[in-house]
């Protein structure tokens, strides 16, 4: 029996186990116009240092693991200011983003 299970997982590369891909998407919206600076990680990926003009943006995605412990987080920088935020905890975002897509817009406040 479990060498059948084996073929089954092997055979369909488990996809229908996995959930839908979520997409987060991230705008600079300062309103002094300042270009935004976002550096997104998670446990195993460094997704890079991505810089933001006015009204520009940022997406990655990915596939919440198994679990439901995916994580990302994001340092986010202008002059004078730089902050840290989870940008997405699966425990918390995936029902709120719809389990496809999280929007997010950076401003000053």
């Amino acid at each position: 029996m479990s060498l059948f299970f084996t073929t089954l997982f092997t055979t369909i590369d488990g996809s229908i186990f996995k959930d839908p891909p979520i997409t987060v998407n991230t705008t600079n919206v300062l309103k002094s116009h300042n270009q935004l600076t976002i550096h997104c990680k998670s446990g195993d990926d460094d997704l890079g240092i991505h810089q933001l003009p006015f009204l520009g943006g940022y997406a990655f995605t990915f596939r919440p693991n198994f679990w439901g412990s995916t994580q990302f987080y994001c340092t986010f920088q202008w002059p004078g200011f730089s902050q840290y935020f989870d940008i997405y905890k699966d425990n918390r975002d995936r029902m709120k983003c719809n389990k496809t897509l999280c929007l997010w817009i950076v401003g000053e406040q």
